[in-house]
Parts: C-alpha cells; sequence; structure tokens
C-alpha cells in the first residue's frame, strides 16, 4: 500500500523498531549496492510528513555516506520482528548527510542523547521522504527481543574523540570501491588531504599534508631509493641481496611519494 505521508501511526512504528535497515547504490553499474542495518529505531526521527533523519554511529566501513555524496538515493526499511502485527515499512528518497561538527543544536536534541554524546557519534543522515509503502510481512520471523550490545560504545569511549576521529580518517574516508566517504567532510581542506591506500580488499584512508608539495614528496622518494641502491652496490652483497635491496628502496620511495596524481595535486595547489 502506497500511503500519502509519514503519519502519526507510522512514526510510532518506526520508534517501536530494534533494528531498521538503510539501502544505498552508487551510480556505476560497477559499483555494489549496500545494505545497512541499523539501530535503535528512536535514532530516526520524523521531522515532519515528508522528511525523516536519523543519527549514526561509526562503523567500520562508510558506504552509506559515500554513495548519498556522489547522489543521495536512499530508502530506509522497518519491519516487525516481535509479537503483534507484521508489517513492513520503505521509505524512499533522497538524503544528504551533515558530519557532526556541522549538526545544529536544535537537530542534535531530538536525537537520544546517548547517541549524540558518544564519541563514536559521526553523523546525521537527513532524508526527503517522495515515496512511503507498506507490505504485509507474512514471512517474517518473530523473535524476541534481549538487549542492545553495548560493545561499539565501550570501544569508543575507550577511543574518545580524538581517537574516533582517528579511526573515521582510516576507516571511514572511503568507499570499498575507492569513492570518497565520510571523512573528506572533517578534514581541514586548505592543509589535509586524504589518500587512499588499497589494504585487505578495503581502502583506507591515510592524512598527507597539503603544504609539502609534489616536488618535496618526489625528492624525498628519489633520496630513498639513492640511499637503499647506494648500499646494495657498495657493500660486499651477493647479488641476489643487492637485488632485494634496490626493490625495498624502490617500495619504501613509492610508499612515500603518495599513490595519486601529482599533476592533480599541484594543480589544486595552486
Amino acid at each position: 500500500q502506497v500511503l500519502p505521508c509519514i503519519s502519526e501511526k507510522e512514526s510510532k512504528f518506526i520508534s517501536q523498531q530494534k533494528v531498521f535497515f538503510v539501502a544505498t547504490a552508487p551510480l556505476s553499474p560497477n559499483y555494489r549496492v549496500n545494505v545497512s542495518p541499523k539501530s535503535p529505531g528512536t535514532s530516526v526521527v520524523i521531522l515532519n510528513p515528508h522528511e525523516a533523519a536519523y543519527a549514526d554511529l561509526t562503523g567500520s566501513g562508510s558506504e552509506t555516506c559515500s554513495h548519498v555524496m556522489e547522489n543521495g538515493r536512499m530508502t530506509l526499511l522497518f519491519c516487525n520482528l516481535e509479537d503483534g502485527p507484521p508489517k513492513i515499512l520503505r521509505l524512499h528518497g533522497y538524503a544528504k548527510v551533515i558530519v557532526r561538527r556541522y549538526v545544529e543544536e536544535d537537530l542534535m536534541k531530538k536525537f537520544p542523547k546517548e547517541i549524540v554524546q558518544s564519541p563514536g557519534f559521526r553523523c546525521v543522515y537527513i532524508m526527503r521522504v517522495e515515496r512511503v509503502s507498506s507490505s504485509c510481512g507474512y514471512s517474517l520471523p518473530v523473535m524476541s527481543f534481549d538487549r542492545y550490545r553495548q560493545t561499539l560504545n565501550e570501544y569508543f569511549d575507550k577511543k574518545g574523540y580524538d581517537g574516533a576521529k582517528q579511526y573515521q580518517i582510516e576507516k571511514n574516508s572511503f568507499s570499498i570501491d575507492g569513492m570518497r566517504s565520510l571523512s573528506h567532510m572533517n578534514v581541514d581542506a586548505i592543509s589535509e588531504r586524504i589518500l587512499s591506500v588499497p589494504k585487505d580488499g578495503y581502502y583506507v584512508g591515510e592524512v598527507v599534508n597539503r603544504n609539502s608539495s609534489c616536488a618535496e614528496r618526489l625528492l624525498s622518494s628519489v633520496k630513498l631509493y639513492l640511499i637503499f641502491s647506494f648500499s646494495a652496490f657498495s657493500i660486499n652483497y651477493a647479488v641476489i641481496e643487492k637485488v632485494v635491496l634496490v626493490f625495498v628502496g624502490i617500495l619504501i620511495g613509492s610508499y612515500f611519494f603518495p599513490r595519486v596524481e601529482c599533476l592533480e595535486d599541484c594543480q589544486e595547489l595552486h
């Protein structure tokens, strides 16, 4: 059933759910669609009959943010998995993301304190809802709720705000397809740049100071390469050892000369 808007009835149903799901997708057909579980339903607030928002905690990825930054498309799904009438509710629309430091106080007050006061709180999504629909959910299981896990909150309570920011730079800078994500909205764009570094099937973030010029980075790379090459040929190593040392010099030099288009970086700086 297609509904005209988010009514009080739907708003109450949303707040009663222990978990909900967020679906987004990039524009490229070669990139991956994403679905993320979120909780609790009280982290979603209905701003008006055609607008919803939810407060998001830090996780080990940031696919949702990356896709929203690119195209805004989002679907929220809520379903009753406990006793009571079966029901599935979907909100389709377009969202924008606001990182923690830019969330206005009036909006912040609408969410549970245990979420927005956590060092792990990273952003708010505001969604313009263009379609509201419900379906039966007759095939869904009936389960009983035990408790919310506290592991994530405890983890970021120990890390603190600075530790959470560093975690986000590493884990929340790029999607699994290498698209820019949340941390690019948090760094100082004038003096810092986040590079993507492939690691274990992901792209992790690494901050580089923009004040170091391309020439300086290239010079550092060449220096390291020459040091290792000179060491290899000036010391009485076996041939295979010399080859290994030269190869190590190339690898280390390549690391310090970031894997980005240097010309593009210089153009941005000037």
